[in-house]
């Protein structure tokens, strides 16, 4: 693996994060960010007071770490990345213990494309930085639930549900450009609104939001 293509930030008293938000349960995840710099290194000041943190700028690097290292959350920006960011969602769903993928992207219409990929969560731009740090800890904190749940089921049952998602199926809304069943809500546009996919058609609307 290039020296120069992936770095890596350990924990920094120096960055200390909204203390308004809590953080997840422990300080030992890793997270991997695939971003251009200087975003990344503005990304990771974010995190790395919490959490452990790896970044590179090429899809390809962090499909290769992914088979070596073991991140417990991904965080791509599809703007930084010529394939749309499939092949990392992709190898995050084929790995023993696929690591939990949120996809930062500046248009709606790029969700279907990395949802039916197997990407976990969406995070539309423009965001504050806190919102960034309040969703990882929230996918962080739900992973380790299931995890832990996953160790008292001796049968291994809901093996293949994933550890951590904003993502909800709806199984009663429908499409309006296809009219198919089943519509997926990635991200929230207000409190009243959020933003939805068909994994079919890959038509993007915003609805009312659902509870």
């Amino acid at each position: 693996m290039e020296h120069a293509s992936i770095s890596i930030s350990h924990l920094s008293p120096q960055a200390q994060p909204d203390k308004r938000i809590a953080p997840a349960p422990a300080t030992t995840h890793e997270l991997l960010i695939v971003e251009e710099e200087p975003i990344a290194a503005f990304h990771a000041q974010v995190l790395r007071a919490t959490y452990r943190v790896v970044t590179t700028a090429r899809s390809d690097v962090a499909v290769q770490y992914m088979t070596k290292g073991a991140p417990a959350l991904v965080v791509l920006d599809l703007d930084a990345l010529d394939d749309g960011g499939t092949a990392i969602c992709r190898a995050a769903k084929a790995a023993a213990l696929p690591p939990t993928t949120l996809v930062i992207a500046s248009q709606a219409d790029a969700a279907p494309q990395v949802l039916r990929a197997g990407c976990d969560a969406v995070l539309l731009k423009p965001f504050a930085p806190n919102l960034l740090y309040s969703r990882v800890g929230r996918l962080l904190r739900d992973r380790a639930d299931r995890l832990r749940a996953r160790t008292r089921t001796p049968d291994g049952s809901n093996g293949s549900e994933p550890l951590a998602t904003t993502n909800h199926v709806w199984p009663e809304t429908r499409c309006p450009a296809c009219e198919r069943p089943g519509a997926v809500s990635f991200e929230f546009s207000s409190h009243r609104r959020a933003w939805y996919a068909c994994l079919g058609c890959k038509a993007v609307w915003m609805g009312k939001r659902q509870e």
